[in-house]
């Protein structure tokens, strides 16, 4: 009996082609601003490290699942980063609470 080739366009590298899609449509709004505000939320949750590391075991995930979604998760999650360490410094908890 013969075994059938395997397709390449498998359910799974549907997904993954998707999800590298829509990160690097992220990556290219959010590092082509510089200084870009986030959500509300985002930037209510960087202060706990939690959020940190669960960011950080989302990148492990992905490394695991698809190379190429790791590396556009991380690209995501150094502009993330980097982007609101000046947001935090910018906004202050006063302001914060304002804009609920």
């Amino acid at each position: 009996m013969k075994k059938l080739p395997k397709s390449f366009l498998t359910f799974d590298t549907i997904i993954q082609f998707i999800v590298v899609a829509l990160f690097f449509g992220w990556n290219l709004l959010e590092g082509s601003v510089f200084e870009n505000e986030y959500p509300h939320a985002m930037v209510n949750l960087y202060q706990y490290p939690i959020w940190r590391v669960l960011l950080v075991f989302l990148l492990f995930i992905a490394i695991d699942w698809s190379p190429p979604v790791a590396i556009m998760l991380a690209y995501t999650i150094f502009f993330y980063i980097m982007d609101i360490e000046v947001t935090m410094e910018k906004w202050s908890a006063v302001d914060l609470k304002k804009s609920k």
